[in-house]
């Protein structure tokens, strides 16, 4: 998938991260993981409410079954970064298709997960500061 035009970059993260492997401490990685979790899961839930939720027709495959695209919507997060993905080569193939077009099908692009992040990007600024500093503040004072 392509670089999302909505990024929400945090000025010294990494330093963070290079200061992170330098101290090899699992648990503070755990914490970091943790934090970069909960911010990406603030823009789930809007990007499920905005996620395109075709109704079934005749014309429709048999194995297609309306609201598949909202529910694979997922967060992954590492140490490093998180990410919101939509869609699996095996059950959701067409999510690609669907977000960002497919013009020989005449598919327009239905950019809901980058809507979805544009709407909640205060919101996981804000989240990620608090976490962020947070956690840092437990490893200092420790």
């Amino acid at each position: 998938m392509a670089d999302s035009a909505y990024t929400v970059r945090v000025e010294g993260l990494n330093e963070l991260k290079r200061a992170l492997r330098q101290l090899r401490d699992t648990e503070l990685n755990k914490k970091v993981r943790a934090v970069n979790k909960e911010a990406a899961e603030i823009v789930k839930p809007e990007a499920r409410k905005t996620a395109p939720n075709h109704t079934r027709t005749a014309k429709d495959a048999k194995r297609y079954k309306p609201g598949k695209l909202e529910k694979s919507i997922t967060v992954i997060a590492s140490a490093n970064s998180a990410a919101i993905k939509a869609g699996s080569a095996s059950r959701v193939p067409y999510a690609g298709a669907i977000h960002f077009g497919y013009p020989k099908r005449r598919i327009r692009p239905n950019r809901f997960l980058y809507r979805a992040m544009a709407r909640t990007s205060d919101q996981v600024s804000d989240t990620y500061e608090r976490e962020i500093t947070a956690v840092l503040r437990d490893k200092l004072e420790s």
